[in-house]
Order: C-alpha cells, then sequence, then structure tokens
C-alpha cells in the first residue's frame, strides 16, 4: 500500500492557481440556488484548475456512492450509483478523510475492479463536510505520480466551499418551502454561519459563541438599568442574541489571501476587509428576497452586519453613520465585537488582559462607542470575562 499523508514533496503540477479564477469558483458556487447549480460550476472550472484529468463530484446516497457528474479526458461513472464499499469515494466518506494516492495499482483501498479499463493512475478524494460528508470530490490524474500540494490544498477549498453552498441550498429550500417555521429557518442560517466560521477562519471558533453571549449580557443588563429600555423588549433582546452569529457572514466574500493573513493588513487589503460589511448586508437581503418577505430575526441580523463597524462619532464604515443613527444591535455588537478581538490570541497577535481591554473600551466611550453603553459594559465588565473563559478557544 503506498499511503500518502501530511506534507507532500515530489510535485506534479507546478504551475500556479490564479487567484483571482479560484476566488471566482467559490464566489460562484456560493450564489448557486441548487445541487445542479454547484455541480455545473465544478465541470466548468474545477479540473482546469486543479490541473488535474478527470473530475468527480460524488453524492453520498444511504449506503452508495452517486456519481452525479464527471468531467474528464475519458469517460468514468457520471450518473452511475455504486456500492459505498466498491469506491474510493466511499471509503473516504466513511473514515471522513483526505485520501491521497500517488498509484492506484498500490493501495488496498482501492476496489481495483472498479478502475479497470480507465485512464486512472493517480487520484485526490476529499470529502464534502469532515463530519458526516454528504458527498466527496475526486480528482484524477493519468500517470502514477503524486498530485501537488498545491492541488491537494486547492481541491480541499472548494471542497470547503461546497459544503457551504450545499447548506446555503439546503437554506433557500427551506425558507421557500415553510415560510411560517421562521424559527427553523432561523436555527438553520444560524448553523451555516456557525458552519461558514469554522471552514474559513479555524482560529475562531468560538467567536460567534462568544459575541452571542456578550451581545444578550448586555442588552439584559441595558434594560434592566434603564439605558435604552424602550428599544429592548425581551423580545428584542432574543432576537439580538439569536441574530448574533451572522454579524461577520460577510467574510464569505472576503478572499483568504486577505482573510487569514498572518500580518498587518495593507491600505488596499484593508478595504478589500472592510467590504464584510455590505457584503454581509446584501447576503441577507438575499435571504429576504427569497423569502419573499422581511422578518424581524433577518433584519435585525442585516442591521448588525451592516453596522457592527460604525463608530459613535461617525468615522466608521461603511457608512460612516454617528450617534444614534446607528441601530441599537450594531452599537451594541460593536463592543462584544471589540472585547473579543483584544482579549484573544490571533496568528497577528498576542491576547490582551481583561482589564486591559476594559480600559481601552471605555476611553473609547464617545468616539468609538456609545458612551451610554460603554457605562454599563464597565459595570458588568467580569460577566464578559466569564463568557470568554468558558468559551476559550485553547482546548
Amino acid at each position: 500500500m503506498n499511503q500518502t499523508s501530511g506534507k507532500m514533496d515530489g510535485l506534479v503540477n507546478q504551475n500556479p492557481f490564479p487567484a483571482n479564477r479560484v476566488d471566482d469558483l467559490i464566489l460562484q458556487m456560493s450564489m448557486a440556488r441548487g445541487i445542479d447549480g454547484i455541480i455545473t460550476v465544478l465541470r466548468q472550472s474545477a479540473r482546469d484548475l486543479i490541473g488535474a484529468d478527470g473530475v468527480s463530484f460524488v453524492l453520498r446516497e444511504n449506503d452508495r456512492c452517486y456519481y452525479a457528474d464527471d468531467d474528464a479526458v475519458a469517460p468514468l461513472w457520471n450518473d452511475r450509483r455504486l456500492p459505498s464499499e466498491s469506491c474510493i469515494s466511499g471509503w473516504a466518506m466513511k473514515h471522513g478523510e483526505l485520501v491521497v494516492i500517488e498509484d492506484i495499482a498500490r493501495d488496498d483501498r482501492i476496489p481495483h475492479a472498479a478502475y479497470q479499463g480507465t485512464f486512472v493512475k493517480s487520484l485526490v478524494v476529499v470529502p464534502v463536510r469532515k463530519e458526516d460528508p454528504v458527498g466527496a470530490i475526486e480528482a484524477y490524474w493519468a500517470k502514477a505520480e503524486r498530485p501537488s500540494e498545491e492541488s491537494v490544498r486547492l481541491l480541499q477549498r472548494i471542497a470547503n466551499s461546497a459544503a457551504v453552498a450545499m447548506t446555503n441550498v439546503a437554506l433557500i429550500n427551506a425558507l421557500a418551502a415553510a415560510k411560517e417555521e421562521a424559527a427553523r429557518a432561523r436555527d438553520a442560517l444560524i448553523l451555516a454561519m456557525a458552519s461558514l466560521a469554522e471552514t474559513r477562519d479555524y482560529e475562531t471558533g468560538n467567536h460567534i459563541r462568544r459575541t452571542q453571549h456578550y451581545v444578550r449580557a448586555l442588552a439584559e443588563a441595558l434594560k434592566e438599568q434603564g439605558v435604552y429600555a424602550e428599544e429592548l423588549s425581551d423580545e428584542a433582546i432574543d432576537l439580538l442574541h439569536k441574530s448574533a452569529p451572522l454579524h461577520d457572514i460577510g467574510k464569505v466574500g472576503i478572499p483568504d489571501s486577505v482573510l487569514l493573513k498572518p500580518g498587518k493588513l495593507d491600505p488596499k487589503e484593508y478595504e478589500v476587509m472592510k467590504s464584510h460589511a455590505e457584503l454581509g448586508r446584501a447576503a441577507i437581503a438575499t435571504a429576504e428576497r427569497y423569502m419573499g418577505s422581511a422578518t424581524p430575526f433577518l433584519s435585525v441580523a442585516r442591521e448588525i452586519a451592516h453596522t457592527h463597524h460604525e463608530k459613535w462619532n461617525g468615522t466608521g464604515y461603511p457608512r460612516g453613520l454617528q450617534g444614534e443613527d446607528i441601530p441599537i444591535g450594531g452599537r451594541i455588537m460593536a463592543i462584544a465585537d471589540a472585547y473579543d478581538a483584544l482579549v484573544s490570541e490571533r496568528i497577528y497577535k498576542p491576547a490582551m488582559s481583561h482589564d486591559e481591554a476594559v480600559d481601552i473600551i471605555v476611553r473609547d466611550a464617545g468616539t468609538h462607542f456609545d458612551p451610554g453603553l460603554v457605562e454599563v459594559f464597565a459595570k458588568i465588565a467580569p460577566r464578559f470575562k466569564e463568557i470568554h473563559g468558558q468559551f476559550t478557544d485553547k482546548e
């Protein structure tokens, strides 16, 4: 058996992958309105981008693998259903593992009878969703040589994006089929956002959980102390809590080269990063259009996504709103998001202490933050520290 895993050398494909074409493929998948649309995007671009001789998109159907689409130099298994144990995608989905094989003749996981008569000599299989995979993407080469590390990395990125796109398709279908089940649609959208955050940014898997609880803690304290109490009914606070995880949904549109950069962003990159607020608003507005009407949940989520980087003095983005022109949800999220960023370690900075973070937020009252909110935040700051400890990123 020749099982390849971990760091690879001896590369086959050395041509760089054009970032704009990769980003375009991922964007087109995110805009697909059905599984057929996702498959079409993959057929049009994936094989050429990876430098493979063939690509198959495989769907999991109970104990069978459905080869929904092939794009290859010679016929393979398009529109066929094979028992899971008779195809390598079945093995990959069963184990939830990436498979890299440089010579199929020397790997005992390969059902060799299935590959007889085909051009396939080397392959890579990536499950679509690691936990409980819904499908897999297979890439094939006609030479028994090791696929390049960059090909494998790109295929993983495409599979991650396909998982998100399939989640979005399921959500849109649910919204269209059951408008009256708003709570179910809301939970599905939150789950999609949580999954997206973990796919795009492994450092901040608990960021959305923490900010959700910060928002509820601050909103409840504001109501108790009579600050903006008329805007913070129990129903409004519940909507803020449920909507908060969607505040950074627009980051799905930010290229990895910017989103995952380990150092400080240059001015051009910063402008790209800032666009996530507008992208988030647009994404949620699209969901509202598909529903055919606005819902309180989506309206609040849209406001938070759009305005949580506005500043009290009008110097924020994307619109430069000032004071109480900024919706209350955006003002609350601004504090929650800033606190979490300050006290959390990132690849480009160490974590700051709780006291230092509180001092910075208090100092920025009246400039960055609503001074009325900051006054209450300072009183309940120990609760923020407790929440951060409860949902830590450390294993």
